[in-house]
C-alpha cells in the first residue's frame, strides 16, 4: 500500500506544485482538500462544507497517512475567512505531539508555530524572491534535512514571520527571518516554500497586481523572478531529498 499524504490547499494558485510531482515521484498518493471551493449560490463560503473537507485525526491512524499543509495570503488565525484553520491547527498539534507526520509550508509553517502557541510577527519588509538558507548543526540527524546541503537556495514569499516554539529542533537558518525550518514532534516547519517554482511566484505577482508596496521602489517582478529561473537546478537537487525522506517516512508505516 502507498503512503498517502492528505494537502491542504488554502486558495487558488497555492498548489503543491513540483512537490506534489516529488512526493508523487517517491511513491505517494496524494488527497488534496480544497476547502475554499466550499461555495454557495452567490458564491460566498459555505462553512460547514468547508470544514467538512478537512481530514479528522482518525484519518491518521492508519498507517502510512501524513499531512502537508501548504501556503497563502492569509495569516495562521484568520479564522473568520477561514474557518477550516481552528481544525488544521488542533490537527498541527496532534502532529506535533507525535500522532502522525506533517510537512507544513510558510503559511503551514506559521499555523503550527500559532498551534504551539507561538504567534508569529509582522516584517517591516516583506522577504520575496531566492535567498540563502542554511542547516545548523542540529538538523545532522534530522529525518527529513540531514539529506540537504549545509547552504542552498530558498524561495521566499512572506510578510509574516515565524518564531521558534518552544521545545522545538532549529534545523535552518540564513536570512533576517532566522527560523526558516524547524522540528515539532512529528511536524516540520518551513519559511521556504519548498514547492515554489517560476510559474507559481509569477501568479502570486499577477494575482496580487504586483509586488507588495512595502518593498523597494525601484525592485522590479524580474528582478525578484528571474533569480528563481536561475536556482531551480539547485533548488530541485536541494528539496527534493526532502520530499523522498518524508515519504519515506510515511512508507516505513505501512
Amino acid at each position: 500500500m502507498a503512503p498517502r499524504i492528505i494537502v491542504i490547499e488554502h486558495e487558488e494558485g497555492t498548489d503543491a506544485r513540483r512537490l506534489g510531482d516529488w512526493l508523487e515521484a517517491s511513491g505517494a498518493q496524494l488527497d488534496v482538500r480544497r476547502p475554499y471551493r466550499a461555495l454557495v449560490a452567490d458564491g460566498s463560503l459555505d462553512a460547514p462544507a468547508a470544514l467538512a473537507t478537512i481530514p479528522t485525526l482518525q484519518e491518521f491512524r492508519a498507517p502510512g497517512v501524513g499531512l502537508l499543509v501548504l501556503g497563502g495570503q492569509a495569516g495562521p488565525v484568520d479564522d473568520d475567512d477561514n474557518p477550516w484553520f481552528p481544525a488544521v491547527r488542533e490537527l498541527l498539534a496532534a502532529s506535533a505531539q507525535g500522532e502522525f507526520a506533517s510537512l507544513n509550508v510558510c503559511l503551514g509553517g506559521e499555523m503550527l508555530t500559532e498551534a504551539l502557541g507561538t504567534p508569529v510577527v509582522h516584517r517591516v519588509v516583506p522577504q520575496v524572491g531566492v535567498m540563502t538558507g542554511r542547516l545548523r548543526p542540529e538538523a545532522a540527524d534530522d529525518p527529513l534535512f540531514s539529506r540537504v546541503p549545509a547552504q542552498f537556495p530558498v524561495v521566499l514569499w512572506h510578510g509574516l514571520q515565524m518564531k521558534l516554539p518552544a521545545g522545538a529542533v532549529h534545523l535552518v537558518d540564513g536570512t533576517d527571518a532566522p527560523v526558516q525550518a524547524f522540528r515539532v514532534g512529528r511536524a516540520w516547519g518551513t519559511q521556504f516554500h519548498l514547492e515554489a517554482d517560476t510559474a507559481l511566484l509569477r501568479g502570486w505577482v499577477d494575482g496580487a497586481g504586483g509586488l507588495p508596496e512595502t518593498l523597494p521602489s525601484d525592485l522590479t517582478v524580474d528582478a525578484v523572478v528571474d533569480p528563481v529561473t536561475e536556482a531551480e537546478p539547485e533548488l530541485e537537487a536541494a528539496m527534493t531529498p526532502v520530499a523522498r525522506a518524508f515519504v519515506g517516512l510515511l512508507a516505513a508505516e505501512v
